[in-house]
């Protein structure tokens, strides 16, 4: 099958002219200068990765191109250039807030990833992975923000990063957290502690006590909260000289206050209460005004605190119940894409099948039309060699014409030599006689002419010409040749029987092809043998029906023309 399809390529390549050959070359040249080089293609790639490592806030006009740099590195790039690619890509939409679309094309990138080689880019993995769970975790997504988170300390691990892995292992807090299973959040962060310690950074060591000294407060583990706070505000460096916290991290104050307000220190809470609300914090703020006072007992600014937490924490309800609801739809849009994803995906696959379905049946109308133009050139052959037989028994004809004439002339002088004898009378006899048998042969010749074209134009006939190899397979072929035979000569199988009626199959299929004026090479085709086999049955037919004399495959020929 293989062998039929090359050769079949080559025909075609031989078929075409060349000022096609010279297009379709310039076409490709023209393809090859105008496409980018590689190098070029892996600049812009590593452009595009460090403006992400700039922390640049993409936007929707870096689009384009990504979607360049995706379609060329997924068929030239190596496994790394295409999970950067898909990674980038997918940062654009994750700054752009289109969730679904980036959660694909981090998930893609991951897919690219070769973690058997020794050159994969474990640095991209991790990331690829951490932002897959800032993705899951803002969608309320716990699970699926765990792999990630544990697919991302993996390959942190992987590429030798122990400080990017214990940070990864610090995040499964949150979706623990999102379970409200503050004892398995402890124990991480003690875990994340003790590692820290191990590899000397003593200020990230004690920064991990941020969210158990408010988890300590909650359970009233007051001691406990005392020696977090103390090395927190010692160690963490987020305190200035004044005792300060850095900006950003004001939230702290309301749980010192809470500490302080349990620990019989009421007035000094009120000092980190007010510095919280006014770093912003309305809602803690206030929360921890109203305790003050109801430690206080003091019913107006009860009333007062209490309204305004009230009012705090309906905005906050609020603005969290938004932000849940948006997390929510694109968790449903992201499953939406999802479904749309392997929607187009299967769509892409029917249509790569359809595709390939209109390439092959392409090849077969391309085949068809060069088999069609093939057989229109070979029947354009034989009825060229047709007309030239006709030419030289045309050419024959003047001959015999000639000849006629020549010897009609020289009766005629014959005759005037012998007016005056008593042979003239019959010489004009002779001479009359002599011009019918010639006007007879013409005429004779004339219907061989017209009966040899009836036959070789016949449906039959043709389908030889086009095809010589079809009557190997189709014995009931030559019932329809003997047939149009003898439409066109009545009897002449009959005759022909009875004056050889011991003849093998191949001997009766030449004797009919040569009734027909076919020529030795086309019956020879036809009966599947070589000229000189052809020739040697004609010879052995000629020493059947003249034994006693020198068998010549001519004398046949001749005889079956007068038949």
């Amino acid at each position: 099958m293989i062998s039929l399809v090359f050769s079949w390529f080559i025909r075609i390549f031989a078929a075409m002219k060349s000022k096609w050959i010279l297009l379709i070359l310039i076409l490709f040249a023209l393809t090859a200068c105008t496409s980018p080089s590689h190098e070029a293609m892996r600049q812009r790639l590593k452009y595009v990765s460090d403006c992400n490592r700039a922390d640049t806030v993409f936007t929707e006009r870096w689009l384009p191109t990504l979607d360049s740099l995706v379609t060329y590195f997924d068929h030239h790039g190596s496994a790394n250039e295409r999970m950067m690619a898909h990674y980038v890509q997918g940062r654009v939409y994750h700054d752009m807030g289109e969730a679904p679309q980036a959660l694909e094309c981090y998930q893609k990138a991951a897919e690219q990833a070769d973690t058997t080689r020794k050159d994969c880019d474990f640095y991209t993995l991790t990331a690829i992975y951490g932002q897959m769970a800032v993705l899951f975790h803002s969608q309320y997504l716990p699970t699926d923000e765990m792999y990630a988170i544990m697919r991302s300390e993996h390959f942190a691990l992987k590429d030798g990063d122990t400080l990017s892995a214990i940070k990864a292992y610090e995040l499964r807090e949150r979706p623990y957290y999102l379970q409200s299973d503050t004892n398995k959040v402890m124990a991480i962060k003690v875990e994340v502690r003790n590692r820290y310690i191990k590899l000397g950074e003593q200020e990230k060591a004690a920064r991990t006590f941020r969210v158990p000294i408010s988890i300590y407060l909650d359970r009233c583990q007051y001691e406990q909260a005392q020696k977090a706070m103390r090395i927190f505000e010692k160690e963490s460096g987020w305190f200035d000289d004044s005792g300060n916290i850095k900006k950003g991290k004001e939230l702290y104050y309301y749980d010192k206050g809470r500490y302080l307000l349990a620990s019989g220190k009421p007035d000094s809470s009120l000092f980190y209460f007010t510095k919280v609300l006014q770093a912003g914090y309305k809602e803690a703020g206030y929360k921890g005004l109203l305790m003050y006072y109801q430690k206080k007992h003091i019913a107006d600014s009860i009333a007062k605190y209490a309204t305004l937490f009230a009012n705090a924490n309906d905005d906050s309800y609020l603005n969290v119940n938004q932000q849940q609801v948006g997390q929510v739809r694109a968790s449903y849009n992201y499953q939406k894409h999802a479904k749309e994803a392997q929607r187009l995906k299967e769509a892409n696959t029917l249509r790569g099948w359809l595709l390939c379905l209109g390439f092959l049946t392409l090849l077969v109308l391309l085949f068809l039309l060069l088999w069609v133009r093939a057989k229109a050139r070979e029947r354009k052959r034989r009825l060229q060699e047709l007309h030239r037989i006709n030419e030289e028994l045309q050419a024959k004809y003047v001959l015999l014409t000639e000849d006629y004439e020549q010897k009609l002339e020289e009766m005629k002088l014959q005759q005037e030599q012998a007016a005056d004898s008593e042979d003239s009378q019959s010489i004009s006899q002779k001479i009359e006689t002599l011009s019918f048998a010639i006007r007879k042969a013409n005429i004779k010749k004339e219907e061989i002419a017209m009966n040899t074209a009836h036959i070789q134009e016949s449906a039959v006939f043709r389908r030889l010409q086009e095809d010589p190899t079809i009557a190997r397979s189709d014995e009931g072929i030559w019932s329809e040749v003997e047939a149009v035979i003898n439409e066109a000569y009545p009897g002449f199988t009959d005759r022909l029987r009875l004056l050889l009626p011991k003849m093998s199959g191949k001997e009766w299929q030449v004797s009919l092809l040569l009734k027909a004026q076919l020529t030795h090479q086309l019956i020879a085709e036809i009966i599947c043998e070589t000229q000189g086999g052809e020739s040697n049955i004609r010879r052995r037919l000629s020493k059947k029906l003249f034994p006693s004399e020198t068998p010549s495959s001519s004398k046949f020929d001749d005889f079956i023309g007068s038949l």
